[in-house]
Order: C-alpha cells, then sequence, then structure tokens
C-alpha cells in the first residue's frame, strides 16, 4: 500500500477506529487501511478476497447503524479528499474521502454548489449513494441528483467509470442503492448549481398549539415545495420527564427570497403563537451553510425513519406526543424525539424508479431517536430501546412503509423492501452482475436474489 495501514496498539489506531455512533465503538478492526488511490483499494480487495476476511468500507464513519465497523479489515478512502474543478466542462470531481467540510471549502469563493448534508464530518460517499439529503435538496434535488459520474473499484478489484452512458446500471445503483453495496467508489464527479443570497430561520414556539403549528408548517412546506426547506420538530426544553407541557415546537431551515417574504409565508404560525426564538436573517449561501451545521446526533443513539407523502396529521402528531410522554427516561435530553425533514420538492422531479433512491413521491422523512449517555445504566439502555421499537411500531399506520437507507437501523422490520421498495429487484440485478460471489455483504447489504 501507499497509504498507511494501522494495526492494534499502534499510533492512531484508536482515533481511525472510533466511528460517530460510539454503539459500535467497541467493534475494532484487525487493521484499517487509509487507502491513497484505487491501487490501495485494490490491494485490500484482493487480500481481504484471497484470505476470506471480512471488511468494512468507511468514508465518514456516520453509518448509524454500524455497517462501517467491522472485526476485520476497515477500508478507510478517507485519505482520497481532493476536490478538482473541471473549467471546461463545468464539472467538479470529489475524492470518495471528502466530507461536507471539505466541500464547503472549496465551493465558498467559487459561487457553486452541490446540494450536500449539514453535519460537517459526514463524508460524501455515504451522502450520495443513499440520495443525500440535505437543506436544498427540495429547490436543487438530492446529492445523488447532481452526480454525472463516479469511478468505483468492484469486487474483481477492476476500476469502473459509471456514468448515465457507460456501467449504467453501476450508475443508477450508485444513485441511492446505499454504500457498501456493489463497489469502493473512490471518486465522484458532480454538476454544481449556482447559488444566491437565500434566508436561514430558526424559530421556537413554547410548549403549547403544538399540533395546530405542526400542521401550519407542513402546510408551508407543501404549498411551496421549491422556495422553502424545513426541518420541524416537537422537543422537550430541558432533560428529565417528557410532558406535552415541557414540548416545543422548532423549525430551522432555509427559505430563497427575502426575510420579507418569509415573514409573510410563516404569518399563520407566528400569528398562533409568539415564538420564544425567532431567528430570521437573510446571508449569503455559504454563510446560511455555517448558521444551519451540525454535528447532530452524536454520542451514542439509536434511530428509526419513515417517508410521508403530503401532510402528517393531528392525529398522527397527537399519537407522536403521545409517546413522547412515555419516554422511559435517560440522562439526556432527547432533543429528536420526531423530526420532520422537507424531503419532496424538486426531488420528486426524478421519478422513482429512474434511480435507485425510490422515495421521489413523498414529502418527509420521520425521524424519531433515542440517545443516551455513559451515566445511564444497561436497563435505562435497553428500556429506551423497546421504547423506540415500539413508537416507530405505533406510527407505522400514519407513514409509508419506507425509510431511508441514510438512517439506517438493524431492527428495522422488512429493511430490505422499506429502503429501496420498487427497486430491489433491479437492485439485486445489479449485484449479480458486478458482485456475482457476493463479496461485499454485511447484515443489511443487498443481496443477490430479492427474498421469497
Amino acid at each position: 500500500m501507499k497509504g498507511r495501514l494501522i494495526r492494534p496498539g499502534e499510533p492512531g489506531y484508536l482515533v481511525a477506529a472510533w466511528p460517530n455512533n460510539g454503539r459500535w465503538a467497541d467493534v475494532l478492526p484487525l487493521a484499517i487501511a487509509l487507502c491513497v488511490d484505487d491501487r490501495d483499494v485494490r490491494t485490500c480487495l484482493a487480500w481481504a478476497r484471497q484470505e476470506r476476511q471480512t471488511f468494512a468500507v468507511r468514508c465518514g464513519g456516520h453509518n448509524y447503524a454500524g455497517f462501517s465497523t467491522t472485526t476485520g479489515l476497515l477500508i478507510d478512502v478517507k485519505p482520497m479528499s481532493a476536490i478538482t474543478f473541471d473549467q471546461k466542462s463545468g464539472l467538479v470531481t470529489v475524492g470518495a474521502g471528502a466530507s461536507n467540510q471539505d466541500m464547503a471549502d472549496a465551493f465558498r469563493a467559487t459561487g457553486l454548489a452541490i446540494p450536500s448534508g449539514r453535519c460537517p464530518t459526514v463524508g460524501i460517499s455515504g451522502l450520495t449513494l443513499g440520495g443525500g439529503w440535505g437543506f436544498s435538496a427540495t429547490r436543487n434535488g438530492l446529492t445523488c441528483d447532481a452526480l454525472r459520474a463516479t469511478d468505483a473499484v468492484t469486487a474483481d478489484g477492476t476500476l469502473r467509470r459509471a456514468t448515465a452512458r457507460d456501467e449504467e446500471a453501476l450508475f443508477w445503483a450508485a444513485r441511492g442503492g446505499g454504500g457498501g453495496n456493489f463497489a469502493v467508489h473512490t471518486a465522484f464527479t458532480f454538476e454544481p448549481h449556482p447559488v444566491n443570497d437565500v434566508t436561514v430561520f430558526n424559530i421556537v414556539w413554547p410548549a403549547r398549539h403544538q399540533v395546530e403549528l405542526m400542521l401550519d408548517l407542513q402546510d408551508i412546506q407543501l404549498r411551496n415545495p421549491g422556495l422553502i426547506s424545513t426541518r420541524s420538530k416537537l422537543a422537550p426544553g430541558a432533560a428529565g420527564p417528557v410532558t406535552r407541557g415541557d414540548l416545543r415546537v422548532q423549525t430551522l431551515g432555509q427559505f430563497f427570497g427575502s426575510p420579507d417574504q418569509l415573514r409573510a409565508l410563516l404569518d399563520r404560525p407566528l400569528s398562533r403563537a409568539r415564538p420564544i426564538v425567532a431567528e430570521i436573517n437573510a446571508m449569503n449561501y455559504w454563510s446560511a451553510r455555517d448558521y444551519l451545521v451540525t454535528d447532530d446526533p452524536i454520542g451514542v443513539y439509536d434511530i428509526r425513519s419513515s417517508y410521508v407523502a403530503g401532510a402528517l396529521g393531528g392525529e398522527a402528531i397527537e399519537t407522536m406526543i403521545g409517546w413522547m410522554e412515555k419516554w422511559p427516561g435517560g440522562s439526556l435530553r432527547q432533543d429528536n424525539m420526531g423530526i420532520l425533514f422537507a424531503a419532496g420538492g424538486q426531488v420528486k422531479a426524478v421519478r422513482p424508479t429512474d434511480t435507485a433512491y425510490v422515495h421521489r413521491d413523498s414529502d418527509f422523512i420521520v425521524e424519531m431517536e433515542a440517545s443516551w449517555s455513559p451515566l445511564d445504566t444497561p436497563d435505562t439502555v435497553k428500556r429506551q430501546q423497546a421504547w423506540l421499537t415500539e413508537y416507530f411500531a405505533a406510527m407505522q399506520r400514519y407513514v409509508k412503509p419506507q425509510s431511508y437507507v441514510n438512517f439506517p437501523s438493524r431492527d428495522l422490520p422488512n429493511w430490505l423492501k422499506a429502503y429501496y421498495g420498487e427497486n430491489v429487484g433491479k437492485l439485486c440485478e445489479v449485484k449479480r452482475r458486478y458482485d456475482p460471489d457476493n463479496v461485499f455483504r454485511f447484515p443489511q447489504s443487498i443481496p443477490l436474489a430479492p427474498p421469497a
């Protein structure tokens, strides 16, 4: 290898092995291969096949379900983080190890951007391969919608360049088919879009009129899908037992217009109750990105997600509130008990089968989360996880039987259908073509054939 192979006990091993979700921090690799080019990747795959050794592929290490951890070889592409602009074609090539922050730093002076996420340490590889939600999605589409080519080393050790004309099946699967299923990607080529000034907002209402406010915010999003992108949620104001009288409504996001236009758009919820916080500010695009940055979630947590077509109705929101009040307790404030991410608008301009990302007819992603700390006993953690499972099950009558592959859960029922819907069959065909020996496998990897 040209890059570094780190073994247990060597400097940097524990830092390089640590995942974002501390639940999987005790899954320690045999070694960590920090790959600097496709030849390093080919060497790692050849060794893993020869030795019949398990492996996992990592970019940012944010896989919520721990699928970027392994007791075998950890193939880490983080060193491949170069970003280059082609002035002639107008395209930008991003190394597979680049993060959201790397892209922000590179694009900031250009007046261009690609739709991307808000967590600075999330890697471009997992983001793109799972679809790629961000606050620009309703305006400019998902990260994968800007993809024009990708370089990937498949299981046979071949470096392939997949585009709409060459290796079309691999290119189709790279846009929403999930990471680690078919190849180790080494680079992504995107078509950026121009950016202008936007308005960002962070508004928090006191703990009353929760149902009406959540309905208002969804209605505004649905009526103006290309103008606004919201992340609205119900969250307690402090740690400790959760009651309805402590659940505040918050909306955070980006508006493609002026502050005055946004205030007019938000007149109904702003008139319904006086906010505790009402930050509405015009900024250039990259300052707005900095304002919206978060490292959340972080620590030790478990997540479920679903999709909603149209609005989540009043009965559903009441059900959410009821389950929030049933939270069994713990040391941390539960900031992400019930979130609605706007996922419609321009995302819906692509048909569900045109890319592997199948959720094109949805308007929101619903996320439910439980989080804990080392202060919490094993029994507390067990009760939180049981609560989350029951909460998720109770919400299924109100949502689509779909989940976001970039918010994965090992406990998700019918995960293959939930992540990929009607695209399962084609994804299995791609698997048979590029990985017939099922080299790329983990507990929720694409199988060679759909289950009976």
